[in-house]
């Protein structure tokens, strides 16, 4: 069999193959069961969306896109109307509306507020240096002394992971140790000039917290926030991963939900709430009503909520843990999103129509297209307006780059094993042919070796860790390190064949 025919045959079989998991599996995600937990419910035509139609879209969608499991909370008019879940956990457990999950960022909205309320309260200045408050923070870079509150809030310090690759370095445990582990830190702009999103702005907002407030900063949220809204499922932790009442998330690979544990992250003040679609329903009619404690009692003062969700630095998005988007149609609304890279989280209100929702996932993938269409589902239903579901866009995807996986396997395998005739053939040409030749695989293996710094680069700058590569696009990962890898071992295998052959030549006429 020639050598096309021989690649041909293959390449059609790859092809095949790909179709037939495809196909496979958009089937049996088709016929599988979601089960519905209901949890607040109004009347349909009280809310203004019907239940029936919510879940009947949330079931599809989950099929369609391949989703493990969903929690959401629905507010109109001001109220929570409705909270339902759908799908299971990685334990095999029905979610429900007081299942606990990892909200991610949507954590810096606390920590905004809980931050707000000590303004009110007059022990915090937005325009006050950080250090006048936590006066034993220091920094290489002297330059973070001009860091004000609201500089940390709108993200606009001077800090960023390219100046403080947070995610690379060892892992702090408490709130203390992060601040000594901030010494190392190096701003990259002046602060108040230029907006990067990083999590250790956060982290030091919950220290100013503690240190003002005289309390551990997840006391803090307890008594001041999640009490007093009766959020009483929600809890605020230290570092991802130590809290045993919330099951394993999932990353998605190949269009299956892989289980997988929290990273170990410190997430304090950035990333720790741990909340469930009933509990964040209630925090979303707080935003739009700001009547405070079940006795009345407001939790902040109107100026100061609606500070927190208007632009106030170098980013005309970015608020205080909160982001203002204008729709095309001029509508303003408020949203944040978070991952914890098995678990994501959005939570979204329009102010001027008084409605909102929240959704949970216990899933991530390397788009999030899938989790974003359940997010433009629910936006689209409270706008009154006809939702769409999602298209499997990481399954397609990651089945191409299993293609090309197993592609790289197969021909770096016939590559190492025709090495010395790939070297025998190449005796006959000019020098630069083979290496014109070799290019390719080197090149391979530059991306393999700079991938981290690849992937840094098209997420904006963000630190990026082998291990959140995995988690965030192992078949991605699985690809381009196999095709390094396979590129390294040919390289090998052909110059090992180089040197024999001169051995042989040298033999020869030695004889």
């Amino acid at each position: 069999m020639t050598m096309k025919k021989s690649a041909l045959i293959f390449l059609l079989t790859l092809v095949v193959v790909a179709l037939a998991y495809i196909g496979t599996n958009r089937w049996v995600q088709s016929h599988k069961t979601i089960p519905v937990t209901h949890g607040i419910a109004t009347a349909s035509g009280e809310a203004g969306i019907d239940p029936v139609s919510v879940d009947a879209y949330m079931t599809d969608n989950l099929k369609k896109t391949g989703l493990p499991g969903a929690a959401i909370g629905i507010v109109q008019d001001g109220k929570v109307v409705y909270t339902a879940a759908y799908g299971k956990g990685s334990d095999g457990r029905k979610l429900t509306g007081d299942t606990p999950m990892y909200v991610g960022s949507v954590s810096k909205s606390f920590t905004a507020l809980a931050v707000m309320q000590l303004v009110d309260k007059g022990k915090i200045d937005l325009d006050r240096p950080v250090q006048a408050y936590l006066p034993d923070l220091v920094m290489r870079d002297e330059r973070f002394e001009q860091i004000t509150v609201k500089e940390l809030l709108n993200q606009s310090s001077g800090l960023a992971d390219s100046g403080f690759p947070e995610m690379s370095l060892p892992q702090p445990h408490t709130l203390d140790d992060e601040m000594r582990r901030l010494q190392s830190a190096g701003l990259v702009a002046e602060p108040g000039t230029q907006w990067n999103y990083h999590n250790p702005n956060y982290h030091i907002l919950a220290e100013l917290v503690e240190k003002t407030s005289g309390k551990p900063f997840d006391q803090y949220l307890t008594e001041h926030i999640f009490r007093p809204l009766g959020m009483n499922n929600t809890t605020s932790i230290a570092f991802a991963g130590e809290y045993a009442d919330v099951p394993d998330g999932h990353t998605m690979a190949y269009g299956v939900p892989v289980p997988l544990p929290a990273l170990p992250n410190f997430v304090e003040g950035s990333g720790g709430v741990i909340s469930t679609a009933n509990d964040m329903a209630r925090w979303i009619a707080f935003q739009l009503n700001g009547d405070g404690a079940a006795d009345g009692t407001p939790l902040v003062t109107s100026a100061s909520l609606e500070a927190m969700r208007v632009p106030s630095g170098p980013d005309h998005d970015y608020a205080f843990g909160w982001e203002q988007d204008k729709l095309p149609d001029g509508t303003i609304r408020i949203e944040h999103g978070g991952t914890l890279f098995t678990y994501m989280s959005d939570a979204a209100f329009y102010p001027d129509a008084g409605d909102g929702f929240v959704v949970l996932l216990n899933s991530t993938s390397a788009f999030g297209v899938e989790q974003l269409s359940i997010f433009n589902g629910l936006d689209a239903m409270v706008r009154h307006q006809a939702p769409k579901t999602g298209t499997p866009i990481g399954l397609l995807a990651d089945t191409v780059l299993g293609c090309l996986t197993i592609a790289a396997l197969f021909l770096s395998i016939r590559g190492v094993r025709r090495a010395k005739a790939w070297v025998e053939l190449m005796r006959t040409r000019r020098l630069f042919v083979p290496i014109v030749r070799n290019l390719p695989y080197i090149l391979l293996i530059l991306v393999g070796v700079f991938l981290l710094k690849l992937f840094g680069f098209l997420f904006g700058g963000r630190d990026i860790t082998w291990t959140t590569a995995l988690y965030g696009w192992p078949a991605l990962v699985f690809c381009f390190e196999t095709a390094a890898l396979g590129s390294v071992a040919l390289l090998i295998a052909r110059t090992l064949a180089v040197i024999g052959v001169f051995k042989s030549l040298s033999i020869r006429e030695r004889a």
